[in-house]
């Protein structure tokens, strides 16, 4: 049974991946089973990888429900990169990182707008975001060289030890290649497996505040006013309550609360 993908591509229905999604949302394996066969039952050739999400999403209810909308939760970032910078440095903040947004360096030769600067342990990583607006879409390996490139110029200088780009979408395969041969860092969609951006906003509780339900109108009202993840709606109550119409921030309230088990 084939599958169409968002680019267009068609691949065999792998059930290992369809499991292994809703499993993130904080399934059970054994329910998580009985989902995919569920779903099993109802795929014909050429069914697309978006009706497959949005019949997963019906059979999901609550907090799963929203967990399994992650990937688009990402993709409502934009349609600018600056939000998707921002939810990165926080989320390498509850890693333990120092980190900042937006900084000028000079390198060797000329000066670098750095999207994400992190530190720990007295080690310094340059981060370059590459936010995608399709899901389809994936970062090249000129995006690769001309990060590496950047950090060619900025590294003695800055003492910067090591580079890395993140997205939030996948990789081609040159880029994956490349980034092995020269000591470059990549977090993107499923990359690198089990250990991707999706594992790493689950594991440590930092969901973008974009997962949550609400008028695209509001989303970016909370983004606006430096929201970028889902536990700061709890952390900042007031704010919500002051920027949000009393219903919309008593419903956003109550799923942050779900979306975190709080």
């Amino acid at each position: 049974m084939q599958v169409i993908k968002r680019s267009g591509e068609r691949e065999d229905f792998d059930r290992r991946k369809t499991l292994a999604a809703i499993e993130r949302a904080g399934v059970a394996r054994e329910e998580a089973e009985i989902i995919v066969a569920q779903i099993e039952a109802q795929l014909y050739n050429g069914i697309t990888t978006e009706e497959i999400y949005r019949r997963v999403h019906q059979l999901l209810q609550g907090r799963r429900a929203a967990r399994f909308g992650l990937k688009k939760a990402f993709l409502r970032l934009g349609p600018e990169g600056e939000y998707f910078e921002r939810y990165i440095a926080r989320l390498f903040q509850v890693q333990g990182f120092e980190t900042e947004n937006r900084l000028i360096l000079q390198g060797k030769c000329v000066g670098h707008e750095i999207d994400v600067l992190m530190e720990r342990g007295g080690e310094r990583t340059m981060v370059e975001c590459k936010f995608h607006n399709s899901l389809g879409t994936k970062s090249n390996i000129q995006c690769a060289l001309y990060v590496h490139a950047r950090f060619l110029d900025l590294k003695d200088g800055e003492r910067i030890a090591r580079t890395m780009l993140v997205t939030n979408t996948r990789f081609t395969s040159d880029v994956e290649r490349y980034a092995s041969c020269v000591g470059m860092d990549l977090l993107g969609w499923n990359y690198p497996e089990d250990r991707g951006l999706e594992d790493l906003a689950t594991t440590s509780q930092l969901f973008p505040v974009t997962l949550l339900d609400m008028r695209r109108s509001d989303q970016l009202t909370l983004l606006a006013h430096r929201f970028v993840s889902v536990d700061e709606v709890l952390s900042r109550v007031e704010d919500v309550r002051r920027l949000l119409s009393r219903e919309s921030a008593q419903d956003v309230e109550r799923q942050a609360r779900e979306v975190l088990g709080r």
